[in-house]
């Protein structure tokens, strides 16, 4: 009972409110009137109240634009579309239009015959990297034959020209380059990815060819017809059994290169000798003297062959490295005696980079291919006046023949052996591995003297006797180059140490070692007559 006053209190008074329409928000009071005794708003009447209009144009539902369930399915119906192959997942938008093609620009517009001879004209390389419309147009095994034969052929400008000489570089116009000029081309046709062993070893016959026409046919020598008849055939490719050619002309030397009493007497005899792939020689017949064109004329060899990938040398790479080391004449003749010369030059730091990396990775036909090339360029260069000079290698090098490839002990011996061959005063004498690998090798032989006693346990002996008296050897050979033990990897020091190597390391079942240099896994029989020609013949 307690209860149910108070809320009929309350009830009444609301009753009485709403009857007589009075809002209690609008009632006046005066001033003086205090806070408690205005009406109370209650909550029911707050969220009746009319709501502030937020600022902005008001947000459209989605809701209210879509059609209800019911309309859906007519509008389906009565379109073309099945209802069964409708997806919820939205269709991708198709692709946009391929964009138009860029217009050709006023070089790339050109017949392709006048853009290579701008090309040919400015020899810039990068030309064909500036857009796929001037490399495709470039792109040709023509311009890669022109820019080789460019490159590496040693050329004169003060000798006539010839129209046979235009037809073979047709379509260039041709003017000769200064040594700077095909140096830097040289180097940059190297770096080309197209600049493979057979584009060059293709374009070696040409360049001997313009060569003959140069420095011979175009200067007037007179032959006898069937001289005349053989190099024609030689020339034209036909035929390389006749490779020696004799013809009378007066004197071919600029007089300002001798003095000699018959310089001005009367014609000459000379002689043009051919040797296919690597030489050009013409002797003077009258006057005993000689002048040679290599087949290439190679001013550097180029850091990345010299070197080698990361992983080693291929077995191509090495052929590479032998035609280009042979076809541009850094050899040494088997009959030889004055000291060699040559043009080329090369960076010793990176080639022995790639030696050491033949030994570990126990490539032995790139070790003793840049052996060879090392000792033939650093004689040439070194020398002076006629005498030679003392050839060293890094002695880190028989250290590391030491440590790998111990797995096949005659194979390790070969290479510790093509080391000697190219320096054995270079032979550290303290070091103690080189010690214990001997030590090792001696102990092999013991062993089993059937397959080690003739290879391992003979050189073991002979090293371990030559590094004692190393010392001494140096002192000489630093004053005396000539007294090294072994020159273009012959044998060739002194009387007494060449036959201690002899004795104790070859005889009787090895032949004595002879000049290396000449030797080569690339032949050069068989590139100068046409395969069409031999296939006639």
């Amino acid at each position: 009972m307690g209860n149910d006053a108070p809320q009929s209190r309350r009830g009444v008074a609301g009753r009485d409110a709403s009857a007589l329409n009075i809002r209690p928000s609008t009632r006046t009071t005066p001033a003086s009137t205090t806070k408690t005794s205005q009406p109370r708003i209650t909550k029911h009447a707050a969220s009746s109240s009319k709501k502030m209009r937020r600022p902005g144009r008001p947000f459209k539902m989605p809701k209210q634009d879509l059609p209800s369930p019911r309309a859906s399915q007519e509008m389906l119906a009565a379109s073309d579309i099945d209802v069964s192959q409708t997806s919820v997942t939205p269709e991708v938008a198709p692709p946009h239009a391929a964009p138009t093609p860029r217009s050709l620009s006023l070089l790339e517009a050109l017949p392709v015959e006048v853009i290579e001879k701008i090309f040919l004209y400015s020899l810039n390389l990068n030309l064909p990297r500036a857009s796929s419309v001037l490399a495709a147009a470039l792109s040709r095994d023509r311009v890669y034959s022109l820019l080789t034969i460019l490159a590496f052929w040693d050329d004169s400008s003060t000798h006539p020209r010839s129209e046979a000489m235009d037809r073979i570089l047709a379509p260039l116009d041709y003017t000769p380059l200064t040594l700077n000029e095909r140096g830097q081309l040289q180097q940059a046709v190297f770096r080309c990815r197209w600049c493979t062993m057979e584009r060059i070893r293709d374009q070696v016959p040409t360049i001997m060819i313009l060569t003959i026409h140069r420095q011979w046919l175009n200067m007037g020598v007179e032959m006898d017809e069937e001289t005349q008849r053989n190099l024609d055939r030689f020339v034209n490719r036909h035929d390389d059994t006749v490779t020696s050619f004799r013809g009378r002309k007066h004197p071919l030397e600029a007089p300002a290169l001798t003095s000699h009493p018959e310089m001005f007497s009367g014609p000459h005899n000379y002689r043009l000798v051919v040797h296919p792939m690597t030489m050009i020689e013409i002797r003077s017949e009258t006057l005993q003297t000689a002048k040679y064109w290599p087949a290439l004329s190679i001013l550097r060899f180029p850091n990345h062959i010299l070197r080698g990938r990361l992983t080693g040398f291929t077995a191509d790479d090495v052929m590479f490295l032998e035609m280009l080391r042979m076809c541009s004449y850094n050899f040494v003749p088997r009959a030889w005696q004055d000291v060699p010369a040559t043009i080329t030059t090369l960076n010793r730091t990176v080639l022995h980079q790639g030696v050491r990396k033949a030994i570990l990775t126990q490539n032995y036909n790139a070790l003793v291919s840049l052996l060879k090339l090392d000792e033939f360029v650093f004689r040439c260069h070194e020398s002076r006046r006629d005498k030679l000079v003392q050839y060293t290698i890094p002695p880190d090098h028989f250290v590391a023949a030491t440590r790998v490839g111990r797995d096949n002990p005659q194979l390790n011996v070969a290479f510790f052996e093509a080391l000697v061959r190219a320096s054995a005063e270079s032979v550290p004498a303290d070091s103690s591995e080189i010690l214990r690998w001997i030590m090792e090798n001696t102990r092999l032989a013991r062993r089993d003297p059937s397959a080690y006693h003739e290879v391992n346990g003979r050189f073991a002996g002979w090293l371990a006797d030559f590094v004692l008296r190393l010392p001494g050897l140096m002192e000489h050979t630093a004053a005396v180059p000539e007294a090294q033990l072994f020159l273009f990897g012959q044998l060739e020091g002194r009387p007494v140490e060449v036959c201690r190597f002899i004795e104790e390391v070859l005889a009787p079942s090895r032949e004595p070692f002879l000049n290396w240099t000449p030797e080569s896994q690339f032949s050069v029989d068989g590139w100068w007559v046409k395969m069409d020609q031999q296939t006639i013949s």
